[in-house]
């Protein structure tokens, strides 16, 4: 049986609406390529669906191997740091004296935060988060 023009257009239909759910660009290089295959069938190219299978895997493949890196990287947005990578070098104040090995409260933001260093800060000083461990910020004494 021969795949003709309209099943490769339902195809390409398909292979774009998930294209539109999933934004990854994976079944948009389908659809070209079931519309590029539609085309060449309706010309009277590729008879045989050995064919039509055969220049739409291999099309596929080239353009997501040689525009997807592309597409992609014109695409993408400058990422914002969120949740706790925006905490990272951030400097707050120690609510209570931090002693090594010991918690204190650190304030961050308007909120208090639970936080443990290496060296000894009194309460009052200005500290810089390094990391977070869980819910724990750790900090040491801002320069």
């Amino acid at each position: 049986m021969l795949m003709s023009v309209m099943t490769w257009i339902i195809v390409a239909i398909i292979s774009g609406a998930i294209e539109i759910f999933t934004v990854g660009f994976w079944f948009l290089y389908l659809a070209i390529s079931a519309l590029v295959v539609a085309l060449a069938v309706s010309i009277g190219w590729f008879p045989e669906i050995e064919t039509q299978l055969l220049v739409f895997a291999f099309l596929t493949t080239l353009l997501i191997i040689f525009t997807r890196p592309l597409v992609v990287k014109f695409i993408k947005s400058n990422d914002t740091a969120s949740n706790v990578q925006a905490l990272l070098g951030q400097k707050g104040i120690s609510v209570d004296k931090i002693i090594p090995l010991h918690y204190g409260q650190v304030k961050l933001n308007g909120e208090i935060w639970t936080a443990v260093s290496s060296e000894e800060i009194e309460a009052g000083a200005l500290v810089e988060v390094l990391s977070v461990d869980g819910v724990k910020l750790v900090v040491k004494k801002a320069d």
